[in-house]
């Protein structure tokens, strides 16, 4: 390797330690893409895992963290994906946020046009008053089109959602006479747009937009992400995301829309 390659390495590196963002909040890794090389009898394992931890000491003692970690395992024709991110911020005594998500997804015969996946997913977030949220459900993914730096497909179906949100995000101005968390239990239907561009050899950006809604009533909630990934050598890698939900209908009177934007450092296997 030459010695300008060590150095560019060694820069970005230094950036990742560095350079924190305003708002920061875990995300789902970069890893679930079409694929179209032969499918493989011995199992495929990737794996990437990002971390970073804050410590600030002044009066108290303030604490921020974030860990987000992504599994993909192929075999023959059967694709599974594991994912998992907690975040949180402590303040001395004080629990500031507390956010996080589990979600698993399977999906049969994965390279084909056509495919059928199944998800489930639970996720919490105390800083907008969501005390949990529990879904599970079906899609059909469409691979519209793969190229060399082009993967662009996406997905419809319908999904179970049970959910439960307190008032602790409300403007007191806005609080209601009875404060007693709302619990919904509802059928969706769900979709979503993904497109992937290999800007170079060493780095990605991938887009999604998520829109969910009832049947019987147009209130989506829409939720885009865009995340540019670096690669900095074969296990190590650097990526920047920002994130957002637009809710025309939330549960709570909260803000209709809610944006994050992180970076992190990723660990490849």
């Amino acid at each position: 390797m030459s010695f300008g390659k060590i150095t560019i390495r060694l820069f970005i590196i230094i950036i990742i330690f560095f350079y924190r963002p305003v708002i920061g909040i875990g995300q789902i890794l970069n890893i679930d893409k079409s694929d179209t090389s032969d499918y493989v009898n011995k199992a495929k394992v990737t794996a990437n895992f990002s971390t970073g931890l804050e410590v600030d000491r002044q009066q108290i003692t303030l604490y921020d963290a974030t860990n987000t970690a992504e599994m993909m395992v192929q075999k023959k024709k059967e694709l599974f994906i594991a994912a998992a991110s907690y975040r949180f911020t402590y303040n001395g005594p004080d629990d500031i946020l507390n956010a996080g998500f589990i979600h698993l997804r399977f999906r049969h015969n994965y390279k084909n046009k056509y495919q059928p996946e199944t998800f489930v997913q639970y996720q919490w977030d105390n800083k907008r008053g969501l005390e949990y949220r529990a879904l599970a459900g079906a899609n059909i993914r469409y691979n519209l089109w793969k190229g060399d730096k082009w993967d662009f497909n996406a997905g419809l179906g319908l999904m179970y959602e049970e959910e439960r949100w307190n008032y602790d995000a409300v403007d007191s101005s806005k609080l209601p006479a009875n404060t007693t968390p709302i619990t919904n239990k509802l059928i969706k239907i769900n979709s979503y747009i993904r497109l992937d561009w290999k800007a170079s050899d060493n780095s990605d950006l991938s887009v999604n937009i998520f829109v969910q809604t009832r049947p019987n009533s147009f209130k989506p909630r829409i939720a885009p992400h865009a995340q540019w990934n670096i690669n900095a050598g074969k296990h190590i890698g650097f990526s920047i995301s920002i994130s957002g939900i637009y809710d025309q209908a939330p549960v709570v009177p909260i803000h209709n829309f809610y944006y994050s934007l992180s970076n992190s450092i990723t660990f490849k296997m």
